[in-house]
């Protein structure tokens, strides 16, 4: 359940214009996993009197890795070698924290307790009680107070990296326009169809009389349907067992591929504009579907696209201005390097 248990705090606490990003990951550089380190622990760099080991950086690597594999930022190469390729990110993330969190000393910093507290019990919550989070601390090694050391770090590495953002411009409306010319394939939209469902639910164990006479009452209500004496909204408010779309006529809004059950995605694509399906049959019950309109693929028009564009422009701006801050107080501290890149190499070679 835990994997390694500071993901969590990677996933809970990640300052989010950087989610994702190792500059702009926070991680406890005392203990980035939170477990104990070894008194045979190799160190690998010193900075400003802390001790980064190899433990800490293959510990970081995994983090790197497991949000990769998640958001399918890595091939499974590229994760059987990820103690090679992510070994300088893993390390240059926790020399980062380091420096933002004697950059939160120097400006006196002080990380909200509420928040702290919050983080906690957001991590608890994930547990079924108090007894197995407590379990899963011990067998990772870790004490409670640790992860509350290491949830604070996090906090006032964001707070550091919230000043150095906080004077950025926004992204010009001609910059957007370029991104937007300069990326066409980055706003293709599928083809789409604008559907309404009646749905009438089969009771698991229902005999095959009771699903035929269920079925039949769809096949009636698509005939009346047919011979307008109610309209397809009306006759979804009344029967549809989908409570959560019936009162809006059965409306699902434009759905792409993939957004429903294959069966259904099949006969909706299928189906002309203006049509009725025929009565289908998954194991949740019988379905007719209305196709209301289609929407061709094609490019999603700039006033669309922009505030994702903006969102974008804004992280990659942040991202940079961190990168650029980071290398400049990397200019005022010395960095001794304990282990080489080729001692490292030797010790972790590619797979």
């Amino acid at each position: 359940m835990l994997r390694p248990f500071m993901v969590l705090i990677a996933l809970f606490l990640a300052f989010s214009p950087w989610a994702g990003t190792a500059k702009g990951r926070c991680q406890d550089a005392k203990g980035t996993s939170a477990t104990t380190v070894a008194a045979v622990d190799l160190i690998v760099v010193r900075v400003l009197g802390e001790s980064i080991t190899e433990k800490q950086v293959l510990d970081t690597i995994n983090q790197l890795a497991f949000q990769l594999a998640n958001n399918q930022q890595a091939t499974g190469q590229q994760l059987q070698q990820k103690e090679s390729l992510f070994y300088r990110e893993a390390l240059d993330t926790l020399i980062g924290t380091i420096l933002l969190k004697n950059e939160a000393k120097e400006r006196n910093l002080v990380a909200d307790k509420a928040k702290i507290d919050e983080s906690l019990r957001s991590m608890k919550a994930r547990f079924p009680n108090e007894a197995q989070f407590q379990q899963a601390l011990q067998g990772q090694g870790i004490k409670e107070e640790d992860l509350r050391s290491s949830i604070e770090t996090n906090l006032l590495c964001q707070q550091v990296l919230e000043l150095i953002a906080q004077d950025l411009p926004p992204p010009t409306d001609i910059e957007i326009q370029k991104y937007y010319d300069a990326n066409p394939k980055s706003f293709l939209e599928p083809e789409q169809r604008h559907t309404a469902a009646i749905s009438l639910k089969v009771d698991e164990g229902a005999t095959p009389e009771q699903k035929m006479e269920i079925r039949k009452k769809l096949e009636n209500i698509r005939a009346d349907i047919g011979s307008k004496k109610i309209t397809f909204a009306e006759a979804a408010v009344k029967e549809s067992d989908d409570k959560a779309n019936s009162t809006r006529g059965g409306d699902l809004g434009f759905v792409k591929r993939g957004a429903m059950l294959k069966p259904l995605e099949d006969m909706v694509f299928a189906t002309k504009p203006g049509s009725l399906t025929p009565i289908l049959e998954t194991e949740i019950g019988y379905h007719l579907i209305q196709v209301i309109e289609l929407k061709p693929a094609g490019i999603v028009p700039l006033e669309t696209a922009q505030p994702k564009i903006k969102d974008l422009l804004e992280r990659k701006a942040k991202q940079e201005a961190t990168k650029k801050h980071l290398e400049q107080l990397k200019t005022k501290v010395k960095i001794e390097t304990v282990m080489s890149d080729e001692e490292w190499n030797k010790r972790h070679p590619s797979k």
